[in-house]
């Protein structure tokens, strides 16, 4: 996959666990993944990668250019992965998202996430709880 360390270098500036170039290349690969990326003028600015099993997906990494951030990219591409996921069968999405990320949790409201736990201590650098969210959209 060409765009591989390009996506990888935003998960690098964005995530405390970034994804390596390898595994973006894997998650292409797999039949029950979806992996959308987003570009414009600059070049790639964002992605979401989306697996699935019977009907249910989890949404282990998104991530958009920090310079890129509040135009609604990450919205539309947890859209266009819904969208591509919906066909074969999923109904319901699942995903991590640290308490404390107001902007990641609002724009998961927005697209109807709701919080059904709290993962306690599951991040590190620095310890926090996760909050678990789920989507339905089949």
């Amino acid at each position: 996959m060409a765009d591989a360390d390009a996506l990888a270098e935003i998960s690098l500036a964005s995530l405390d666990l970034p994804w390596r170039a390898a595994d973006f290349v894997q998650a292409v690969e797999n039949p029950l993944a979806a992996v959308c990326v987003a570009e414009d003028t600059d070049g790639i600015c964002g992605y979401v990668v989306l697996y699935h099993a019977a009907d249910e997906g989890e949404i282990p990494s998104v991530a958009v250019d920090a310079a890129k951030r509040q135009r609604g990219i990450a919205k539309a591409l947890i859209q266009q992965a819904f969208s591509e996921v919906i066909p074969q069968g999923v109904k319901k999405v699942f995903l991590e998202v640290r308490e404390s990320n107001l902007p990641a949790r609002a724009l998961y409201d927005g697209l109807g996430f709701l919080q059904v736990s709290i993962r306690k201590n599951f991040y590190t650098n620095p310890t926090e709880n996760a909050c678990l969210m789920m989507c339905l959209i089949g």
